[in-house]
């Protein structure tokens, strides 16, 4: 019988212009995401990736703050 393996998921999302739905927990109205561009967005990501890879920030830390998701409340858990 093979066994079943689980990984843990978890992100950090910031939203664009181009984003499917132009609204967030942090942003309801969407005032600051139909002001994001793609590339300000990407940028954002890469910027807090290397704090996190640097040991700069927390990744817990910084989902909770800046993703758009509403998995923040959670550091960006999105479970097994």
């Amino acid at each position: 019988m093979a066994s079943k393996q689980q990984v843990r998921a978890s992100h950090i999302l910031i939203k664009h212009q181009g984003s499917r739905r132009k609204a967030s927990w942090k942003d309801p109205e969407g005032q600051v995401i139909m002001n994001t561009t793609k590339e300000s967005a990407i940028s954002q990501l890469k910027s807090l990736r290397d704090d996190i890879l640097s040991d700069k920030a927390n990744f817990v830390d910084v989902a909770s703050r800046v993703s758009d998701c509403s998995s923040a409340k959670r550091g960006g858990d999105l479970g097994e």
